[in-house]
Formats: structure tokens, sequence, C-alpha cells
């Protein structure tokens, strides 16, 4: 009897072990980070809308012919702008968190049958590297340049002598 037991436990615990997991996203660093960039986005989302409502607050509150209503108008401008990249940036954050877990899954099932480790580091590690293009600063500097080539403004050789006059 104890044997018998002891059989069907063991076939228990080897079918545990052998199935898929269901929610193979929560393991996708690609997936964390997505998720973990949206909440940066909504968070910062959710301070702008109220930054906004505080500057329309202003906007009614400035004296008429001061001069500070531009000013005014230019900040509830400028969040207004802000607020629509960042609805933007969320509803595409939002589309990148759903097709990625949709392509995790995918993925995931193909490496378990194959009993392949999963998920792929040399994915994720392309991924970081788009990442660190996508966030890079677009503008060029020349001097940022040139001292990261170590060719910054260094004195070139001795100071000349002044008068002199031979």
């Amino acid at each position: 009897m104890n044997k018998i037991i002891l059989i069907i436990t063991t076939l228990f615990v080897l079918a545990a072990c052998n199935k898929p997991d269901p929610n193979p996203e929560n393991k996708d660093p690609i997936y964390s980070d997505i998720n973990a960039r949206l909440a940066t986005v909504t968070s910062a989302l959710n301070a702008e809308i109220k930054t906004l409502e505080g500057n329309q607050k202003e906007l009614s509150a400035v004296a008429p012919q001061t001069g500070q209503i531009k000013y005014a108008q230019k900040r509830v401008f400028e969040s207004q702008a802000k607020i629509d990249r960042l609805t933007q940036e969320k509803q595409y954050l939002e589309l990148k968190a759903k097709a990625r877990m949709k392509a995790s899954r995918v993925s995931y099932k193909k490496a378990f049958e194959k009993k392949e480790p999963w998920p792929d580091p040399a994915e994720f590690s392309a991924y970081s590297a788009e990442q660190k293009l996508r966030d890079a600063k677009r503008s060029w500097d020349v001097k940022q340049r040139l001292e990261e080539a170590g060719l910054g403004d260094k004195p070139k050789g001795p100071a000349k002598a002044e008068g002199g006059h031979h």
C-alpha cells in the first residue's frame, strides 16, 4: 500500500514539473521593462494633469492687462501638449505590452516544446541596446564628442612670451 502511494506521488511530482507555465510573460524581462516604463509614464501623466489644473487656476486668477496672462496661457498650453504626448506614449506602451505578452507566450511554448532555455538572453540584450539608442540624446554636441574622444580643450605647447621686440 505504501509503495503504491509512493509511486502515485512520484508520478504526480514528475507530471507537475513538466507542465508549461500558464503565464510565461511574468518571467519575461522585456515584458517587465515595458510594464515598468508604462507605470512611470502613467504616474508622470497623472502628475501633469494635476499641474494643468493648477495652471488653469492661475490663468483664471491672473489680473487682466498685467502681462502675466501670456505666461499663464503659455504654461497651460505647454502642459496640455505634454499631456497629449504622455497619453500617446501610454497608449503605445499598453499596445506594446499586449503584443509582447502574446509574443512571449508563443516563444515560450516553442522553447518548452524544444526543451530550450527561456527567455533568450540575447533577445533581452538586443532590446536593451535598442532602448539605449531610443533614449539617447539626439542632438550633436561637438565639444562633448571631442571630450569623449579625449581631444578636449588642452593647451597646445608653451605659452608665447609677450613683448620681446627685436
